[in-house]
């Protein structure tokens, strides 16, 4: 069996275990409307403003995988987890200190993630060798078997649903490839006495006190070649006009729903994530009715949210058109840093050939082309 199917097969399981994404999680800036209201929105007006007027701040959001969460604690030991055992209330998943305890940790929680436990062996020497600090860092895993140089250009697929990697072997980033096993592209530090994954920092596309000592790359998440970005002043002010108008009947939506705030915001998510991966982004109102109408919940509940929906009808059409417009300025960025992105060694491709990353980060968002790569990557699944 190939890497990039037991990577498949790997990426199914894990899914399958957890259908939503956990704490750490990086937000669309439109989603933010949904998962902070009108103060949300904000917040994605500014880092997308912020990170026009600070193009250094901008790293590459690779699509690498697995993640994985490395590092040392308090006590100094080192372990390698994923972040739903770091982010275990009770710890235990970071009392993990060897490849055999990590395979027996999922056999005693019933979890067989059998293609991930040679992957875990390999990288462990290599990554407990880089890292002589306590903390802990999170990336994603490029490749897990020596690239070769085909004709002055590194080729590799991480992702079995996603981006095909071209890199340049003369490049900073080559360079780093070159006699390696494998790679792995780091972008948060998280301390060492941390919680949660939600005290995680941005490493602004260094790796902090790691070291390029051993036979895994450690690859910086910093963009080769910084942007000129400019936000069209139009669609600023369209957002704006947007959460002002409709801020305060969006935030009596969001906020008196007869349901857990996380699972009432799910709705509006996933329903996105769908009309995504349909291709089609017009006549959102509607289209969510007809989703809300279909989804399974208890009878109690779906008249209550009915009544609520009826009652802030308001509030949900404000919603959509704040969404709306934050996408439209998001893309008028993202289409300046996919462009920059195009002189750059690193060259991502979709699978009909085009050339696009999967997204970049800045300012605590991820700023990705959802038509795209996030089309490509949810249709996969």
């Amino acid at each position: 069996m190939s890497l990039s199917e037991s990577l498949a097969i790997l990426k199914s399981k894990i899914e399958k275990l957890s259908i939503l994404e956990g704490k750490g999680h990086l937000d669309h800036p439109e989603d933010m409307v949904f998962l902070g209201g009108s103060q949300g929105a904000t917040q994605a007006i500014n880092a997308t403003i912020a990170t026009a007027k600070n193009p250094k701040t901008v790293t590459i959001k690779w699509d690498g995988y697995p993640a994985l969460i490395f590092g040392r604690g308090t006590n100094g030991k080192f372990t390698i987890m994923d972040k739903h055992m770091f982010n275990k209330k009770d710890q235990t998943g970071r009392q993990v200190f060897s490849p055999q305890q990590f395979v027996e940790y999922d056999r005693a929680r019933g979890v067989d993630r059998s293609g991930l436990y040679q992957i875990i062996a390999d990288l462990w020497p290599g990554l407990e060798k880089a890292d002589n600090s306590k903390g802990f860092y999170w990336g994603d895993l490029l490749f897990t078997q020596p690239l070769q140089d085909q004709n002055g250009m590194y080729k590799f697929k991480a992702n079995p649903n996603g981006i095909a990697y071209t890199v340049d072997s003369d490049s900073e980033i080559g360079q780093l490839f070159k006699g390696k096993q494998s790679a792995i592209v780091v972008h948060q530090f998280i301390p060492a006495s941390a919680q949660t994954t939600d005290e995680s920092v941005p490493l602004d596309g260094g790796i902090g006190a790691l070291k390029n000592n051993s036979n895994v790359a450690i690859v910086p998440a910093k963009m080769p070649i910084t942007p000129k970005l400019k936000v069209d002043a139009s669609l600023i002010k369209n957002a704006q006009n947007a959460v002002r108008q409709h801020g305060a009947a969006v935030d009596q939506l969001m906020n008196t729903a007869p349901q857990a705030a996380n699972t009432f915001q799910t709705l509006f998510t996933t329903y996105i994530n769908k009309r995504i991966v349909a291709g089609d982004l017009n006549n959102l109102v509607d289209g969510f009715m007809e989703y809300f109408k279909a989804r399974p919940m208890t009878d109690a509940m779906r008249t209550k949210l009915t009544q609520h929906l009826e009652a802030n009808k308001a509030g949900l059409v404000g919603a959509f058109t704040i969404w709306v417009a934050l996408y439209q300025m998001k893309m008028n960025l993202v289409a300046q840093l996919n462009k920059a992105a195009e002189a750059s060694p690193v060259k991502g491709y979709l699978q009909d050939g085009t050339q696009t990353q999967e997204g970049f980060v800045a300012n605590g968002l991820k700023f990705v082309d959802r038509m795209g790569f996030s089309r490509q990557n949810l249709a996969g699944r």
